[in-house]
């Protein structure tokens, strides 16, 4: 989309709008910023500018996402008992010192390939938790499988267009109570360009 970044802000405002409106759990409520924050690591000020149609600032995300997504993770999530990781304790879980993972939040070090699959099935993520940016996030949590792309392009492009209609099919079929397969199957949303 061309334009201001005010009037892609808002574009982006509108789309997150009507994603929260429409997509959730059957027999639940809207998600809240929160779920959705601690769900995707997108920072919660980020995503509330975000739908309040403000250009959003730069987040530690900007430059590393790997950082700011590795410290919500420490901050939001718990063990299967319930309490807080440590930082110690997801150091020795990847057989690593304290130290190393001080370096990693700090931007200092970088994991390796296997530290982020270690991570990952600590803290029960998909690798892509700590690489997509926010709208990437964000289109993944919703399942929007035609990414980033949807919150920007203009309405008349018929990839939105698309999109859309599925997420409003989709939302027309729970509230029918469809059987959860055929919600499924037909909130399979369009897939991005080739």
């Amino acid at each position: 989309m061309s334009g201001t970044g005010d009037q892609r802000a808002l574009l982006i405002s509108e789309r997150l709008d009507f994603l929260f409106t429409h997509i959730f759990p059957r027999g639940s409520e809207p998600q809240s910023n929160a779920a959705v924050s601690h769900t995707t690591g997108v920072p919660l000020e980020f995503l509330q500018a975000l739908r309040a149609g403000k250009p959003a600032g730069r987040t530690v995300e900007d430059d590393d996402p790997f950082i700011g997504r590795l410290g919500h993770l420490l901050k939001t999530r718990t063990t299967d008992e319930g309490r807080p990781h440590t930082q110690t304790d997801v150091a020795r879980a990847c057989g690593k010192s304290r130290m190393w993972l001080y370096n990693l939040l700090e931007g200092k070090s970088k994991p390796s390939l296997e530290s982020t699959k270690l991570l990952c099935k600590i803290f029960k993520v998909d690798p892509s938790f700590f690489t997509d940016d926010p709208l990437e996030a964000l289109a993944r949590h919703f399942g929007i499988e035609a990414g980033p792309a949807f919150f920007t392009l203009p309405d008349t492009d018929a990839l939105v267009q698309e999109t859309k209609d599925q997420v409003e099919l989709v939302a027309l079929l729970r509230e029918a109570g469809a059987p959860a397969v055929l919600s499924r199957y037909l909130g399979t949303l369009p897939g991005s360009r080739d």
